[in-house]
């Protein structure tokens, strides 16, 4: 749910704009600067970097799936809000969805625990130029889901 940039062995949150890489860290790490936004003033807890694509090993866009009772749905958010809501809300284009209301023409929404879910399906999709990459799928089974949530803030 954002794009991504996997730099130095470790993703970061990025900005494209104008050919140019922004990463984003929240930790102040070599070659990261505090954060001066358009007005000046100084973000002491946002660190940014502007790398080219060469130095870039790879450029994705983050999305998730959520497997409950066997079958993949989206998600509306992942993060903070769920882990203190404890519930995670699922879409569904099948109106034969169990359990799922009809939210417009062809959306269906179901609130769940989050102890209900089976896992969370984690997808790296490349977004670089021309490259034939393939997009990388991470599942996170559900007896590891609130730590994973908790590591995404």
């Amino acid at each position: 749910m954002g794009k991504y940039a996997k730099y130095n062995n470790k993703n970061y949150p990025v900005n494209i704009r104008n050919d140019k890489y922004r990463l984003r860290s929240k930790d102040h790490e070599n070659g990261f600067n505090e954060l001066v936004d358009l007005g000046g003033n100084i973000h002491h807890d946002i660190f940014i970097k502007e790398v080219t694509l060469d130095e870039i090993e790879f450029l994705f866009e983050l999305n998730y799936k959520i497997i409950y009772k066997g079958k993949e749905y989206e998600p509306f958010s992942i993060g903070e809000l769920v882990i203190d809501d404890g519930k995670i809300s699922l879409f569904s284009s099948d109106y034969e969805s169990e359990g799922f209301e009809k939210q417009e023409q062809f959306v269906f929404k179901k609130e769940v625990s989050i102890e209900e879910i089976d896992a969370i399906v984690e997808i790296m999709e490349p977004i670089t130029g021309g490259n034939e990459l393939p997009e990388k799928r991470k599942i996170i089974p559900s007896i590891q889901v609130k730590e994973y949530l908790k590591s995404l803030n």
